[in-house]
This record gives C-alpha cells, sequence and structure tokens, in this order.
C-alpha cells in the first residue's frame, strides 16, 4: 500500500494506492494547521510501505511532512521530481525540472487514463492550464490567480472589502457586495478558463478533452460553455505512475 500525497499551498489531498488502484483517499486544510495533529487524525491508522508526495507548498510543510512520516512509521517521504518525459509525456519546458511537480504529474495522470489529447486545468490556489497532444506531447501552458486569490487580491488593495462567507452565492447579478466579490471571481475564472481552452485547442492536432481538478473544480463546469469533465485525482493518478517508473 502506497501514501500518495499532493501537497499545495492550502491543503493536502491524499489517497492510498494498491496494485495500481486508488481505494480511498481524503484532503485536509495545512495552511495556519498543526500539521502533525492533522497528518494523525488523517493517517495513523494507515500502515503504508511507501509515502509518495508531490510539493509546490516550500520546505516547511516538506518537513513537517517527513518528521511526522519518520515518526510515525520510519518512512522518509520519496519527493517526485519533473522530468523530460515520464509515462509517454514529453515536458514542452525547455528547463522540464521547473514545470511544478503538480502540473507533471496531472498530465500524467490525465493522458495514461485517456489516451488522447487534453487540455488539463488545476483549480487550486493558482489556475494552471496545460496542453498535451494526441501523441503525448506537452504544448505548454498558462498560470494564473485561482478563485480564492482574485478575492484576496481586492480584499488586501481595496478598503472596506470584507472576506466573503463560503454561503456567498455565484449569480451574474450580484445584489451585495460579498456575492458580488464571489461572482465576480468565479466568472472571471470561468472565463479564462473558456478562451484559453479554446485558443490552446487550434495548436492540437485533435480536439482536446478538458480536464478539471482541484479544489475549486467542481464550482467552474455549471458556468463553462464548454464539455468539461472533473476529475478530482489525477495528480494523484499520476503519482502513482511516475512513482511506479523510478
Amino acid at each position: 500500500m502506497k501514501l500518495l500525497l499532493d501537497m499545495g499551498n492550502t491543503s493536502v489531498k491524499w489517497a492510498l494506492s494498491e496494485g495500481g488502484r486508488i481505494t480511498r483517499g481524503g484532503r485536509f486544510v495545512h495552511r495556519n494547521g498543526d500539521f502533525a495533529q492533522l497528518a494523525e487524525q488523517a493517517w495513523s491508522g494507515f500502515c503504508p510501505r511507501s509515502v509518495v508526495a508531490a510539493s509546490v507548498a516550500g520546505t516547511e510543510p516538506r518537513r513537517q511532512l517527513g518528521a511526522w512520516s519518520q515518526r510515525q512509521w520510519q518512512l522518509a517521504p520519496v519527493w517526485m521530481q519533473t522530468t523530460a518525459m515520464a509515462a509517454g509525456v514529453r515536458n514542452g519546458y525547455a528547463e522540464p525540472q521547473t514545470l511544478g511537480i503538480d502540473r507533471w504529474a496531472a498530465m500524467v495522470g490525465a493522458f495514461a487514463q485517456f489516451r488522447t489529447a487534453v487540455c488539463v486545468v488545476d483549480c487550486g490556489t493558482a489556475i494552471t492550464l496545460d496542453l498535451v497532444d494526441t501523441d503525448g506531447t506537452h504544448r505548454g501552458g498558462l498560470i494564473l490567480p485561482g478563485i480564492g486569490l482574485m478575492q484576496q487580491a481586492l480584499r488586501d488593495n481595496t478598503a472596506n472589502l470584507a472576506a466573503a462567507p463560503a454561503s456567498a452565492a455565484v449569480r451574474l447579478l450580484a445584489d451585495t457586495t460579498a456575492d458580488a466579490i464571489t461572482s465576480g471571481s468565479v466568472y472571471a475564472a470561468v472565463a479564462a478558463i473558456g478562451q484559453i481552452s479554446r485558443q490552446m485547442a487550434a495548436h492540437c492536432m485533435r480536439e482536446p478533452l478538458l480536464l478539471l481538478t482541484g479544489g475549486d473544480a467542481e464550482r467552474v463546469p455549471a458556468l463553462l460553455d464548454a464539455p468539461c469533465h472533473v476529475e478530482p485525482d489525477l495528480v494523484l493518478h499520476g503519482l502513482d505512475i511516475l512513482s511506479g517508473e523510478c
């Protein structure tokens, strides 16, 4: 049994893999939290033979995970790295190692699952879009602020704007400031995803599947004027594949 971890800037998404099949998983927010306590609550009942992780969260969360894993299981996490090629996907970056491991794993997971052209959109703290052609060639991609970051930018740089509550509604004609902030950020993300994915498709040999993953992925399809699939475990599937190639 492998414990697969996708450690982002805000949260940790995890899954257990047995025989190449994800059996269960979960998510917790680590930012401003007690990592050891959160890890204890999520994983203390497991006894994995390996811990495979991808992180874009910086050094301190990595250190905390390493210390907890060593103490709990006497296991050092295997930190996956981006490479020039893996599982039939060819990295499109001139310096392959500078591509985020989360983006790389998501592309590997997507191409392995669908074996066709894909546009992978990860809706997390940042929104990333990457195009992989039918032959596995990564054509490149873009990074833009995520929905939460857009809202935070407004709060940090505009007077008298409070944080929008989780219950704030998404609607085109908002009639409260909280709803207007929430709706504006969601619509901005949706518009960007729609426009960018359409333009990316013109660089592909075949119309790519539009695949959404990440914490905010479920907020997009209802407003997106394009067919898409929500695939919440793309990064974890990719990590599973990448760890098998090591």
